[in-house]
């Protein structure tokens, strides 16, 4: 087939993907029509708080529904909680998803989070209770690891919080001031605690025999999936401990089961029912969806800018100026692994030491990429008469691949994608995502400024990384075929993406084996974060493959992708 066919094909696919997977999640989020779904804004004490509502058509002033407030965790927002939104809500309940200060599109910082330490939970409840078509009577709270202790502080002072829901939060040492309240019988009502088996900020062990016995009113250790008490008194308890980690729990089939489950039970909807944690979930199917409609989005994005790469010159190392040694490949891919792995760790303390950007986890990220990328550009610019066979310079390098056209190019791309994107949050009320959302519009001056201000930080990295990566004697040779272009992109790819799947082995497999963490407590938190890092760099990679394909050089890319990852950073992480 010729190139300009499979450009084609390409396009028509990629426009195919998003249409037909927004039109599919769109259809499992709102249930077939069947519930109502959109954006409100709650004041807070002069803030301004974002969540996403799930009304049930069943819903009305003449038939009051239950309803949930779901807390996500730290880092996290409101989009990564609307699975359990979804569920509850598909079950006549009415449901808001928040934004918990500081985080998503909600006002505020951390800081001022935890000095009032719910979160903006107490209003989100205030907020239901005004609605006319809520019964206020019958409320529960639903909280993941931040969003935990904060509906634990919200059910100690509002009487008419029926059912609480901790997933692995508002627990420990961290929730012991008397602002959280005590765990006993009837504190907090009908308590369902989750927690996974392979979540590394708790043990499951310490859990059973010391802190919850109290809260179940029983003097021996806690059985898992055994519920005690009473819904119709408030004392129904239960602790459950699905397969899964301290990331994924929110998103974990048992997990929703179990919540939906517990809701029905709680909230008078289906009293004294036996847990079924057989019910049937749709949210998988919309997850599904959303990750193809994000494939045909960057597609779109890309092909769309190609008559334009077309048309620019090549670059002249190009030529063959600055053919890499064959033997070289493998020392400079295990370069850059190395580069990737040892710094991580150093550079995230530092962005605790030095918060600027001025966003929680986001200052580690930039950080480690800024000195990820100097220090191998550096270590490129030393090594290169030792790899290159007609030993080229760094600056002749750098300035041989810059195109104007080129920076055009990757704007545009990044503006067609950004477009579609917010286009489709603002009017139907998803998200494009892989596990969490990546790429939300941006409705903030200060998320806005956080976008400029990550620029010059992924772009030393991104620059770096086309050096490593791409800017060999072997990528996307004009005689290469299909298949050979496929290898070549797959080994890059993987040399990546393989610095953070080392990490998940060496954090997992003595778990599974041996039933011991590598990295403990904090450390493995921040390790858990690599199964969202990978499939973002996987696209990243991928783009910058596609770009020096479709352009011969390393610009377009590198631009583009600096783009792309400075505005996910602005997004996703909570100030």
């Amino acid at each position: 087939m010729r190139r300009s066919s499979w450009g084609i094909v390409a396009a028509i696919l990629s426009v195919v993907l998003l249409l037909s997977g927004l039109y599919v999640a769109a259809t499992y989020n709102s249930d077939f029509g069947r519930l109502q779904v959109r954006t409100i804004s709650i004041e807070d004490s002069g803030k301004l708080l974002s969540g996403l509502i799930y009304v049930p058509n069943a819903a009305t002033i003449e038939n009051p529904c239950p309803a949930v407030v779901v807390a996500h965790g730290i880092s996290e927002s409101k989009d990564m909680m609307s699975n359990i939104g979804l569920e509850l809500a598909k079950r006549q309940f009415v449901v808001i998803c928040l934004d918990l200060i500081g985080h998503g599109q909600s006002d505020g910082t951390v800081e001022e989070g935890n000095s009032e330490i719910d979160f903006g939970v107490s209003a989100a409840v205030k907020y239901l209770q005004t609605l006319p078509y809520v019964n206020s009577s019958e409320i529960e709270l639903v909280g993941h690891s931040l969003g935990g202790g904060a509906v634990r502080a919200v059910a100690i002072e509002n009487k008419n919080i029926f059912a609480t829901v901790l997933i692995a939060g508002g627990l420990g040492a961290q929730v012991q001031s008397p602002d959280y309240g005590v765990f006993n019988a009837t504190f907090p009502k009908n308590l369902l605690i989750i927690v996974g088996k392979y979540d590394v900020l708790f043990n499951l062990t310490e859990l059973e025999t010391s802190e919850l016995p109290s809260a179940f009113n029983c003097s021996n250790p806690v059985i898992p999936d055994i519920t005690y008490g009473s819904f119709e008194f408030g004392t129904a308890r239960r602790l459950v401990e699905p397969s899964t980690t301290h990331l994924f729990e929110p998103i974990d089939s048992e997990t929703v089961a179990e919540i939906v489950n517990w809701t029905a039970n709680t909230l008078k909807l289906n009293r004294n029912a036996e847990i079924d944690s057989s019910i049937n979930l749709s949210y998988p199917e919309r997850e599904i969806a959303l990750v193809l409609a994000l494939v045909g989005s960057i597609g779109i994005s890309l092909i769309s800018v190609y008559p334009i790469s077309k048309l620019l010159p090549k670059p002249s190392y190009e030529t063959g100026k600055s053919e890499i040694k064959a033997k070289s490949q493998s020392r400079v891919y295990l370069t850059w692994f190395l580069l990737n792995l040892v710094l991580f760790f150093p550079m995230i303390l530092v962005g605790y030491a030095i918060s600027f950007p001025p966003l929680l986890f986001g200052a580690s990220i930039a950080w480690w990429v800024l000195v990820t990328g100097l220090i191998g550009i550096l270590l490129f610019a030393k090594n290169m008469p030792k790899l290159w066979a007609t030993k080229p310079n760094l600056r002749e390098t750098i300035f041989s691949s810059f195109s104007i056209s080129g920076t055009v190019v990757a704007i545009v791309a990044f503006l067609i994608l950004f477009c579609l994107s917010s286009g489709i949050q603002v009017f139907s009320k998803l998200d494009l995502r892989i596990l969490a959302p990546i790429l939300q519009e941006i409705t903030q001056l200060r998320r806005a400024l956080a976008f400029a201000v990550f620029i010059p930080f992924f772009f030393a990295y991104f620059l770096a990384e086309a050096f490593y990566l791409h800017l060999s004697k072997n990528s996307h040779a004009s005689s290469m075929n299909k298949v050979e272009k496929t290898t070549e992109w797959a080994k890059v790819v993987f040399v990546k993406i393989s610095p953070f799947l080392s990490v998940i082995a060496v954090q997992y497999l003595p778990k599974l084996i041996l039933g011991i963490w590598v990295l403990p407590s904090a450390l493995g938190f921040v390790a858990e974060f690599f199964w969202l890092i990978i499939p973002i760099f996987i696209i990243t990679t991928t783009c910058s493959w596609w770009f020096k394909d479709k352009t011969g050089g390393i610009w377009a890319g590198t631009f583009f992708n600096t783009l792309m990852l400075a505005w996910i950073a602005s997004v996703v992480f909570p100030f």
